[in-house]
């Protein structure tokens, strides 16, 4: 770590200069760890778990937490509760986060991660045009973040991370409750231009998190196109005078 850390400082003083770029080219779990330190964070929001991965990698980072991993794609629904077996902190939801409860069209795709509750868009078609069809609909269940918290035990969530493929807004608006009081920090992917049929948009996100005192802090890992347009990024968000940014 220490040599890494050594090669990506050097590597900034020579390519880029003493002016920072506009993307990150820091690994953004251990910024949200650095940023939060000294907090007391019990309550992790993984949504769009899929296998586990990102939940595993939360759970090192801050290891008095549960992380509470929402995934409606049954591809994985076996390895997650085997996760879940071995790990009492990690606890899966199989179900997906909106801004209603019920149940709603799941678009499974041939390529796993491009799954969503929308339709894939001409980009994400020109993108991967075999992984980007969809093999079949399946209907799953959604829920509030609100509700589901309340539901759960009053649950206290301080940290959430979003990879639901254009579902990043609807997800938020079932959470105002908890975005108003303990929600500090979002690590979202987003789009910058539209992969899916109706799906959120980088500066949807951006206003709607705004009304909440919420700032951008920094983007990482942005994709393009061949062609050169900027496709999808992720995106660091905090609650700015909780943290007295």
């Amino acid at each position: 770590m220490r040599m890494s850390n050594r090669f990506s400082s050097y590597f900034k003083k020579k390519l880029i200069g003493k002016k920072n770029n506009l993307v990150s080219m820091e690994e953004p779990y251990e910024v949200m760890k650095r940023l939060l330190k000294g907090l007391k964070i019990t309550d992790v929001v993984d949504a769009g778990a899929s296998n586990g991965r990102i939940s595993r990698r939360l759970l090192r980072k801050f290891p008095s937490a549960s992380v509470y991993g929402f995934e409606p794609n049954p591809l994985y629904r076996e390895t997650l509760r085997q996760f879940a077996a071995d790990n009492p902190r990690f606890l899966p939801q199989f179900m997906a986060l909106s801004d209603h409860e019920g149940l709603v069209d799941l678009h499974i795709t041939e390529s796993p991660g491009s799954t969503s509750l929308f339709e894939p868009g001409k980009h994400l078609k020109d993108l991967d045009p075999k992984g980007a069809e969809v093999k079949h609909i399946e209907k799953v269940k959604v829920v509030t973040l609100d509700n589901w918290a309340a539901k759960s035990g009053n649950i206290d969530v301080q940290v959430i991370k979003f990879d639901i493929q254009g579902g990043e807004l609807l997800a938020l608006r079932g959470g105002t409750g908890l975005l108003r009081t303990s929600i500090l920090l979002i690590y979202t992917e987003v789009l910058f231009n539209p992969l899916y049929e109706n799906g959120a948009i980088f500066y949807e996100i951006d206003r709607f998190l705004r009304k909440f005192e919420f700032i951008l802090y920094d983007i990482y890992r942005p994709k393009y196109k061949p062609n050169g347009l900027l496709m999808w990024g992720s995106a660091l968000f905090l609650k700015a005078k909780k943290l007295n940014l």
